[in-house]
């Protein structure tokens, strides 16, 4: 007879959970620059919703020589007497609204992992308190590398090497939330390199075109705007410069010199029920004479969602016929479907059969007749230099006899000339050449070379 037990189960977290949760979690360093913006403008759509009137933007600082890293937004702000319990929260979001997209109460641990120490400060709109979190990640890692500790529980860890406080602060309508990575260090420094940081944010964050450098972007954010519930940009500032997507209407290729961008083609991807799980667009090239070439910031049909982009400009080149045929264009999918979200790491989607349909959808909408066209192309290129090495020969072969009879009329002239002091024109010369290759179909072309250098 089987004994039941009246003892209740208990959970316990160990503190290995954490070194998880972060550098396990975030092995690009900037990686947690996307998870800070991603938080950032989830706090100002919460605020959009009630004012349309204010400046907001999402402004980041990267200072090498201190080691120093910040980011600051004036979306709502959390109010003191939430402010302790929502920072405590790890794998725990509050975030209901639909449209968000952080949903999992992990990205503020994206700079532990890089950092000896991490301070979050937060104000809500007319309130007089800032509210502090100090996270000690010197103190983290020495933790995790001491097999003494191997008992300790994760909220034992936690209060150890966190600490919380309040400070007064001016009254007034200013909000915030700001992040600050002390002590940072990563690979080679990859993480204050500007330029690559650049590079990175005007690809993935949810800035907005340069409708100078690419003049469709105009008329693609008004598609997109009518097409999806939450497309937005923002303006992201990197020390002191504002951030915007990297698209132009001129791409560079491998064969050498550009290519024209001469319209965009919109379109939809749905499901089995016939419901849009996104859309997007994907630039017109004039030539496409070879790929763009590699490292170029614009290649590659790219996937967002909340109009960041998740994986990199490689995740949908397996819906090619051709794994390279994807960085002949550049273009974006938005995705925006209630079972089709990004997973924790922001490098694919969750795995479920949303994710199949969205990829099946991508490769016939899209790879299918891409794929196509390169191929039609390539065969028109190569049947044209075909018939222009024959048309080339051909030419070359018409050459001969054309000297045969220039010489023939240069001695009839001869005979012309003693008899009579008459000497044949030019036009003559020509009119009997004409004469004489009349059924070439290439003789204008042999003319023109012959008359170049008839002997």
């Amino acid at each position: 007879m089987e004994k039941k037990l009246n003892q209740e189960p208990s959970f316990k977290a160990g503190i290995y959970l954490l070194e998880n949760l972060t550098s396990g979690m975030y092995t690009d360093p900037l990686a947690i620059l996307r998870e800070y913006i991603q938080n950032g403008v989830d706090s100002i759509d919460l605020t959009i919703v009630k004012e349309t009137n204010s400046q907001f933007e999402i402004r980041i600082e990267l200072d090498p020589i201190e080691r120093r890293i910040s980011i600051w937004d004036n979306g709502q702000g959390i109010p003191a007497a939430l402010a302790q319990e929502i920072l405590s929260n790890i794998g725990s979001s509050n975030k209901t609204t639909p449209g968000l997209r952080g949903f999992r109460g992990i990205g503020r641990l994206g700079g532990i992992a890089f950092s000896d120490k991490v301070l979050f400060r937060t104000k809500a709109e007319n309130e007089n308190v800032e509210s502090i979190q100090e996270w000690d990640c010197r103190k983290l890692r020495e933790s995790l590398g001491k097999h003494k500790y191997e008992s300790l529980f994760f909220n034992d860890l936690f209060q150890s090497i966190t600490a919380f406080s309040h400070k007064n602060s001016k009254k007034g309508e200013e909000r915030y939330f700001e992040v600050t990575l002390l002590g940072v260090s990563s690979f080679r420094n990859y993480i204050f390199d500007i330029n690559r940081v650049k590079r990175y944010l005007s690809q993935v964050a949810p800035v907005p075109f340069k409708f100078n450098d690419f003049s469709y972007g105009y008329d693609i954010d008004k598609y997109l705007q009518r097409k999806l519930n939450n497309y937005r940009t923002y303006n992201i500032i990197l020390n002191g410069e504002k951030i915007y997507k990297p698209y132009r209407d001129k791409v560079k290729i491998t064969k050498g010199g550009f290519d024209n961008i001469k319209g965009i083609n919109f379109f939809e991807l749905q499901n089995e029920q016939n419901e849009m799980i996104s859309c997007g667009w994907y630039g017109l090239r004039e030539q496409m004479l070879g790929s763009i070439i590699k490292g170029d910031d614009t290649s590659g049909i790219r996937v967002r969602a909340g109009n960041i982009m998740i994986g990199d400009e490689h995740l949908v080149d397996g819906c090619f016929r051709e794994h390279r045929f994807n960085s002949y264009v550049i273009g974006e999918i938005h995705v925006e479907f209630e079972d089709l979200n990004p997973n924790s790491r922001r490098d694919d989607f969750v795995d479920n059969k949303s994710k199949s349909i969205f990829y099946n959808a991508v490769e016939r909408k899209i790879g299918l007749p891409i794929s196509k066209e390169i191929r039609l192309r390539s065969k028109i290129r190569s049947e044209s230099r075909v018939k222009n090495a024959k048309s080339k020969e051909t030419v070359e072969q018409s050459i001969e006899p054309l000297k045969i009879v220039y010489k023939e009329l240069i001695a009839d002239q001869r005979k012309v000339s003693e008899n009579t002091s008459e000497t044949l024109s030019k036009s003559r010369i020509l009119e009997a050449l004409f004469r004489e290759c009349n059924d070439c179909p290439k003789v204008t072309d042999v003319l023109d070379k012959f008359m170049k250098n008839p002997s």
